[in-house]
Parts: structure tokens; C-alpha cells; sequence
């Protein structure tokens, strides 16, 4: 068992956080890899806990209904052997507290998790970083999972497991990406983007889209991302975090979010290959730059759309590009692959993105 899970239980059972956070002289003190494994861990059980009462009850239910009673080791056991096997380690502890316990754990899980973003927030921006590295890697794994749990599953039949799209929201504060400035933000009559105003952390794609969307890249030394309509800069901080060597450069068309996307990137040092520029995309002075890869996340509204849109496929005539999209974008890309021969694409995120690839250049 990691030592972070150790720490879990230590947590849970009352151990004082202290000892492993912030004592750096005493031979439990957790150090950024494990801080990350802990914050990963400490962070999925609170959904999963979500989850475990959710399903309790709906078990409850089938029970009052067929006359039949189910043990609670009958009910947990299977789930902890598939839909929630990462918290399988910790078998024995949630068999032990029973079901009357699920909402404390969840509560207690949920101080864990946010006593470790605090302390790493406290610590050098080494540590910071290391931490967001371990952490971005070991949510890939737990992302992929629950992926491969969704393939061939009818989305009619919904989602199998805990859904962790917004699980790791938090992990924003070692960042430091705020959206409070989004609040006071004055809606525009005649948008040319989405702009998503008061929608906080939602503005961003989610750490599992953005994660399944590099697993599904074939990034190398020197390729370049663009993404059109960056926000806060998530996408662009991960890829950079992940993959160093290549070049990045997100497009915003709110001057804060770009202040804040570059301030991230400046404070953990990633800056060299990773650029976010305020830009009004619909304007006919903007030319797409040529990429190997671009990033849409439903950023524009219709007009933009056809005008991007219109760019890309010029740029699909001089060089192969990848085009990351969800939402309306997808059902244009569509008739875009099937007017210029391209390949079928790949769907992935339940189906919430696309990932679409151009014919190679003659």
C-alpha cells in the first residue's frame, strides 16, 4: 500500500495532519509525490463516497421492493471490484465503518484534500511543480479506467462508476487560477465568442477531458498546440506540465483570463514554450497560425465558428492537422472530413469530444 493511503487511514482514524504535512524532520512527513498520490486518493473517495450513497439507496430501495435483504459487505464487495476499485486498498476500513459512515468519510476525505492543496500551496514552486506532475499523471491513469468502464456501454443506460469530470476542480488552486473577475464581467449584446460569463471553473474543459485528449495525441518534441478560446489557461498549463518540449499557445478573446492563464505560467516557470495572447478571433486581421494540433473547446458562436473553421481546412491543405472539438463544432468537422476526404474520427469522453484528423498534405 502507498504510503500516502497509509496516511489516508492514519487521517481518517485521527492522526494528526500535522505530522505528515508539514513536521519535515519526522520520518512520516510526506514529500511532493506522495502529497500528490494522497491528494489524488483523498480527492476520489469524496466521490466515490457520492457514489456509494447513491447507490445504497437505490439497493435500499430494490430491497423494500423485492422483500429481500442485502448484506452490506454483499453490496460493497462487487463495487469495490470494479466501478471503485481504486479505493479498494481501503476494503477492510469501509466494511469496518459500514453505511452509516459514508457521509463522514466524504466529509473527512474532503478536509484531507483540501489540507493538502493548502500546504502545497506553502511550499517552493519545485515542490508545486513535481507535486502537479505526479498528480496530472496518476488522474491519466484513473481517468483512462474509467473510460475503458464506459466503452460499448449505451449512454441511454448512463454512466458506470463515479463520474470524476469535475472531481479535481480544486487542484486550480496550486495554479493559482481565480475566476472571481468572471462575476463582474458585463455581458456583450452581440457576442462573437462564448463567453461563458459567471460560469467560474465551468468556463475550463475538465482535467479528465483535457487528460484523454493528450492520451489520444501523438505529441513530440516540437509539435505545436494552439488553442482557440484557451480561457484560464488549463489546457494549456497541463500540456506544458506534461510535455515540455512542446510549443504552446492558447488564443482569449477576456484580457483577464490571459493575465491570469500567463501568470500561472510564469510562476511555475513554463513560460518558454507556453504563450496565452488576448485576441478577438473573428476579426479578418487574425490568421490561424499553422499547428500540428488545435484545440476547440465550443469556444465561438456560429459566424466565428465558420470563419476558424474556414482557416483550419487551409492551413489541412499545406500540412496534416488534429482538431480537438466538442459541441457545434463536431457536426461541421463532419461534413468538413467528408467534403476533403478525410479519415472517420475518433470519439471519446463519453462522445463529448471528437478528435478529428486531415488527410495528409500531397
Amino acid at each position: 500500500m502507498h504510503l500516502s493511503k497509509q496516511t489516508l487511514l492514519g487521517f481518517l482514524d485521527g492522526d494528526d495532519p500535522d505530522i505528515y504535512l508539514r513536521q519535515t524532520n519526522h520520518p512520516s512527513y510526506l514529500h511532493s509525490t506522495e502529497m500528490a498520490h494522497l491528494y489524488v486518493h483523498a480527492a476520489m473517495l469524496v466521490t466515490c463516497m457520492e457514489f456509494l450513497s447513491e447507490q445504497l439507496w437505490l439497493q435500499n430501495k430494490d430491497d423494500r421492493e423485492s422483500g429481500v435483504t442485502t448484506s452490506y459487505h454483499d453490496f460493497l464487495a462487487p463495487l469495490l471490484e470494479k466501478e471503485i476499485s481504486s479505493a479498494y486498498p481501503l476494503k477492510d476500513f469501509l466494511l469496518e465503518s459500514g453505511p452509516t459512515q459514508l457521509k463522514a468519510i466524504k466529509k473527512g476525505t474532503s478536509t484531507i484534500a483540501a489540507d493538502v492543496l493548502g500546504e502545497m500551496m506553502c511550499r517552493s514552486r519545485g515542490e508545486q511543480k513535481t507535486f502537479l506532475i505526479k498528480a496530472l499523471e496518476e488522474m491519466s491513469v484513473h481517468f483512462l479506467y474509467e473510460e475503458e468502464l464506459q466503452e460499448g456501454r449505451l449512454q441511454s443506460l448512463g454512466h458506470l462508476g463515479p463520474c470524476l469530470y469535475r472531481c479535481f476542480d480544486d487542484l486550480d488552486k496550486v495554479f493559482e487560477l481565480t475566476y472571481q473577475l468572471d462575476r463582474d464581467m458585463e455581458r456583450e449584446h452581440f457576442p462573437k465568442e462564448r463567453l461563458y460569463q459567471g460560469s467560474g471553473v465551468f468556463v475550463q474543459s475538465g482535467y479528465s477531458t483535457i487528460l484523454l485528449a493528450l492520451q489520444h495525441l501523438d505529441l513530440k518534441d516540437g509539435s505545436k498546440v494552439v488553442d482557440l478560446g484557451s480561457g484560464y489557461g488549463r489546457v494549456g498549463l497541463v500540456c506544458a506540465l506534461l510535455y515540455p518540449e512542446v510549443d504552446f499557445v492558447g488564443y482569449e478573446y477576456v484580457p483577464h483570463r490571459v493575465d491570469v492563464s500567463n501568470r500561472a505560467a510564469q510562476f511555475l516557470k513554463l513560460d518558454k514554450e507556453l504563450h496565452f495572447l488576448t485576441q478577438d478571433l473573428s476579426l479578418a486581421s487574425f490568421k490561424v497560425p499553422d499547428a500540428d494540433v488545435y484545440y476547440l473547446y465550443d469556444p465561438f458562436t456560429k459566424e466565428t465558428y465558420e470563419y476558424v473553421l474556414e482557416q483550419l481546412v487551409e492551413v489541412s491543405k499545406r500540412q496534416q492537422v488534429t482538431i480537438v472539438t466538442k459541441g457545434n463544432a463536431r457536426n461541421w468537422l463532419l461534413d468538413i472530413a467528408e467534403d476533403n476526404d478525410w479519415p472517420a474520427p475518433t470519439f471519446f469522453d463519453e462522445g463529448n469530444l471528437s478528435v478529428f484528423t486531415s488527410a495528409p498534405s500531397v
